[in-house]
């Protein structure tokens, strides 16, 4: 098996704006993938949508896409959003 290209998101992240996840995940479309939350302090709507749009089209290919170093308040704002493990892996940190 492949290891996962890790990348860490910043503190902040508009995807609305230039960024660099999104050439990143277009640049690595065939390679599996560990998104770390870890620094990041707030989870917006379109990050989370941007994040099940890259995880839907890899797990149709087959590809692992994964968030990892999430907070358990990180987690709690994902699950009020409707996102489930059938939608998006993730991984919270203990």
């Amino acid at each position: 098996m492949i290891a996962p290209l890790e990348f860490a998101l910043p503190e902040r992240l508009s995807v609305t704006e230039e960024n660099a996840l999104l050439p990143f995940l277009r640049a690595n479309p065939d390679a599996p993938v560990d998104i770390s939350t870890a620094r990041l302090r707030r989870i917006d709507t379109p990050l989370v949508q941007a994040l099940l749009v890259a995880a839907a089209d890899r797990r149709a290919r087959g590809v692992p896409f994964r968030l990892t170093g999430v907070s358990p308040d990180q987690a709690a704002q994902l699950s009020a959003l409707g996102v489930t493990d059938a939608l998006l892996n993730i991984q919270v940190a203990a």
